[in-house]
């Protein structure tokens, strides 16, 4: 297999053209009992591309899909980019006012869906939810809502190779290739435009890293998740290695497929890491042949760490976030004990970070301050938020984290804590004005505050504060009932307290550092 070049694969589409010529019989997919060849993955990705052009898709449309993570993903992921349109992912675990707002935000004209999926009318769920100018196809049974995805795939033989050629030809590097949801400060989701130029070039660079390869990995998180397609699909794809789908996180899975398919790369958060421990069928035998494991999303206790090296893998802790591509630092594959658990190592090739003070000085090494990122691998913007576009970056393109490091004598970073008031769930970000903005949607409810709390096995957990509107009587079974039905289950708040009021801060604010003080006291 000839080695990828940065310099000659500008977009997407020019990375699986290289493997499908230079590797064609190399396995590049699989899902259940269906396996395919980078010749054969090309062949149908081409084949929906045509589709996509038959159904008047145009260079910058925007193109959907609700699924579980599998095949129908990574095609129309494949194909959506090779022809200049812009991807993205929806979650089968968001609620409708999730679905309402992202679909009004992007405008797609195509939106494909799995449904039924779990017992919910999915089609029906994000028709309800979406734009009328959206056409909707269906993986299953068509309904008056969604048209069959047989009746899309059809109209593919009405394009000819040629303008199917001409217009992959015409995608250029800085285009944007896909839009990853991150919710931001203000509660309200926030897309990062992620162009074919940040992630081929991530891809490569975090590919040559990953010793060892080709690379055959285990994708089982949602799609809509910069961790699947960068840190999973992409950069194993860079190395021309192998991707095993399986729509739906189970540890039972995880270890069946890993033995079964012989993987070799693993990427995993301190609580995947926890759970596989305390999982029954856990096994060092069924994971010998991993030959690399990394872990990030919140610091990896070294004990936790040690568990995992008779396994006999590389092991590494990594950093990113949706507006990096994903991956943007990693810790040396020989790396200490120390560094894995205490830093999030250096930046990949082609970046380049800073600490900086709230005043803008460049800090020295032990000062904590917010870390900034610079590359080639950040995001062009944010979709439809151009001065939050602006407020993310600096005046000389560096890109503003929001996270709190420091940096080390070794050339490690440590990370320290966050701007912001976001915290992680089990490697998930939560950020609070999203879930008080959700809690207070409740007729019952006057006010939320929420808060990160530790948690043994998340890491941190949402603790909630509310204040009932007068005359009241909040029942905690019902508002988290109600919850479900607004978002997503892993931003549920773990613990309620229901309030008479709340300390605030001299300017009236709510002093979140005090309700904070009041849990660790009344958990001493």
């Amino acid at each position: 297999m000839k080695e990828i070049s940065a310099e000659k694969t500008e977009t997407i589409g020019d990375m699986l053209s290289h493997f499908a010529k230079t590797c064609p019989d190399a396995e590049a997919a699989v899902e259940g009992d269906i396996r395919l060849s980078y010749s054969q993955l090309k062949t149908e990705t081409d084949n929906i591309a045509k589709a996509l052009i038959a159904a008047g898709v145009e260079a910058g449309d925007r193109v959907g899909i609700m699924a579980p993570s599998g095949l129908d993903f990574y095609f129309t992921y494949l194909a959506t980019v090779s022809i200049g349109g812009i991807w993205f992912g929806l979650n089968p675990r968001y609620q409708e006012p999730e679905y309402n707002y992202l679909l009004h935000d992007t405008r797609p004209e195509i939106l494909f869906t799995v449904s039924p999926f779990e017992d919910r009318d999915y089609s029906t769920v994000l028709q309800n939810a979406g734009v009328s100018r959206t056409k909707y196809f269906v993986y299953g049974t068509p309904t008056k809502s969604a048209n069959s995805y047989e009746s899309f795939i059809e109209k593919a033989a009405t394009i000819s190779d040629e303008e199917l050629l001409s217009r992959q030809s015409q995608v250029q590097a800085e285009d944007i290739a896909a839009i990853v949801y991150t919710s931001g400060s203000t509660g309200e989701p926030k897309g990062a435009m992620l162009s074919h130029r940040a992630i081929v070039g991530s891809a490569i660079a975090n590919a040559k890293w990953m010793a060892g390869g080709p690379h055959k990995a285990l994708c089982c998180l949602p799609i809509n998740h910069v961790a699947s397609l960068n840190n999973l699909c992409m950069n194993v794809m860079a190395g021309g290695g192998c991707m095993v789908f399986h729509d739906q996180f189970d540890l039972s899975a995880i270890m069946t497929i890993t033995e079964r398919e012989q993987l070799t790369y693993m990427l995993t958060s301190p609580t995947l890491l926890m759970m596989l421990l305390a999982y029954d069928g856990f096994s060092v035998e069924a994971l010998r042949s991993l030959r690399l494991i990394i872990f990030g999303g919140a610091v990896t206790p070294e004990d936790l760490i040690k568990q995992y090296q008779p396994i006999g893998a590389k092991l590494g802790t990594i950093y990113g976030l949706s507006e990096t591509c994903g991956i943007i630092s990693h810790s040396a594959l020989d790396a200490s004990l120390d560094i894995m658990a205490n830093t999030i190592g250096t930046p990949i090739d082609g970046a380049e970070w800073r600490v900086s003070g709230t005043d803008g000085k460049i800090l020295d090494v032990g000062e904590v301050g917010e870390l900034q990122i610079k590359g080639a691998h950040i995001l062009s913007g944010y979709f439809n938020k151009p001065e939050a576009s602006a407020e993310a970056m600096t005046e000389d393109d560096f890109f503003k984290t929001g996270d709190l490091c420091k940096l080390r004598d070794d050339g490690n970073v440590e990370f320290s804590g966050r701007l912001k008031e976001m915290f992680k769930s089990g490697a998930y970000n939560v950020y609070p004005l999203e879930v008080e903005q959700a809690i207070e949607n409740h007729e019952q409810v006057a006010m939320a505050v929420v808060v990160g709390i530790p948690d043994e096995l998340y890491q941190e957990v949402g603790f909630a504060f509310v204040k009932s509107k007068p005359g009241q009587d909040i029942s905690i079974p019902e508002l988290k009932a109600f919850l479900r039905t607004q978002i997503a289950n892993y931003k549920i708040p773990k613990k309620f307290s229901i309030v008479d009021d709340f300390p605030t801060l001299p300017n009236t604010k709510v002093d979140k550092m005090a309700l904070k003080k009041m849990l660790e006291k009344n958990n001493e």
